[in-house]
């Protein structure tokens, strides 16, 4: 290869890996988005979080939009129970379930396409193509609901994190003299550190605002964590609010209780994180130590036999 040829594939190399890397970090680093550099910012007559888009951003979504539409209403009980499942982790949007129920059946037609396609690339005929193909569908098919589960079973534990330091701001602002509605926006919109716990009150915070019932806010904000701690918690608010009990005796026992279940929480993962360091120390570490420890004396048999079968 001469020398002009090496600098055109060196240019070529270096430029493809610049800008595969700048790819990657405008799509993966939070702090480096495309829109940073636009003027102005978001709009507020479109800012609130109780409002959606007429549009849906990327096409994929609007692709299984139009699948989900073509599947029709279907049963009016499971579609309901999709929608809370979505609720609670983290989607509000009401076309959430057909945009997943579109997901389910795009899925599912392409992984059954797939292994055809694989025979047909090759040329060969793939040995049983209908089972696999059949497989392959059902598995796409309930690939979304693992992933719903998934991202459901984060957003609860996130929720139950948070929920410990958040009991602790709320006693602190009612017992200095703030209203329990003015507390919860004072903490939902100061939070230096935005969870899904400080996203849902301020949902709440906006739907009071907006003219809901306070006990039918909070009512459905305990629904949409999905949260039984947040439940019971939401329970002793509405209760403390009809006998008109003081509510910082109220936060101070339940920010008590959440803090005791979180050192539980913690101390048990602590007890079982030994166990857990069995089987990675078994698969990985034990073998390197059997080989330390054995190859010499092993070494030395081989010589021991080999000088046996040379006599």
């Amino acid at each position: 290869m001469n020398a002009t040829a090496m600098s055109v594939l060196t240019f070529t190399v270096v430029t493809a890996s610049t800008f595969l890397t700048a790819l990657l970090l405008l799509r993966r680093w939070p702090v480096i988005e495309r829109d940073r550099l636009k003027a102005g910012g978001p709009d507020p007559r479109t800012a609130s979080i109780l409002r959606f888009e007429n549009e849906i951003g990327p096409r994929w979504q609007r692709v299984a939009e139009r699948l989900g539409a073509i599947l029709g209403p279907g049963d009016q009980a499971r579609r309901s129970q999709y929608r809370r499942r979505l609720v609670q982790a983290g989607y509000h949007d009401p076309r959430a379930v057909t945009i997943l129920m579109g997901a389910k059946l795009g899925i599912a037609v392409v992984a059954a396409v797939l292994y055809p396609l694989y025979g047909f690339l090759i040329a060969r005929l793939m040995p049983n193509t209908l089972l696999i193909s059949a497989v392959l569908g059902v598995m796409g098919f309930f690939a979304p609901d693992f992933w719903l589960r998934r991202h459901r079973k984060q957003r609860h534990e996130a929720i139950v994190e948070a929920l410990p330091d958040v009991l602790d701001l709320l006693m602190v602002c009612v017992e200095a003299g703030m209203g329990f509605d003015a507390a919860v926006a004072r903490i939902a919109e100061n939070a230096r550190t935005v969870t899904p716990l400080h996203q849902e009150m301020m949902r709440m915070q906006l739907e009071i605002r907006a003219g809901r019932p306070r006990e039918e806010a909070l009512r459905d904000f305990g629904e949409r964590t999905g949260v039984d701690e947040v439940r019971r918690i939401v329970t002793a608010f509405v209760q403390a609010d009809r006998l008109g009990t003081p509510l910082g005796k109220t936060l101070r026992v339940h920010a008590e209780g959440a803090r005791v279940e979180r050192r539980h929480r913690a101390e048990a993962r602590a007890y079982l994180a030994p166990i857990k360091m069995i089987f990675p120390t078994a698969i990985f570490l034990m073998p390197a130590f059997l080989l330390v420890a054995m190859a010499p004396a092993l070494l030395s048999l081989v010589k021991l036999f080999q000088g046996l079968g040379g006599q």
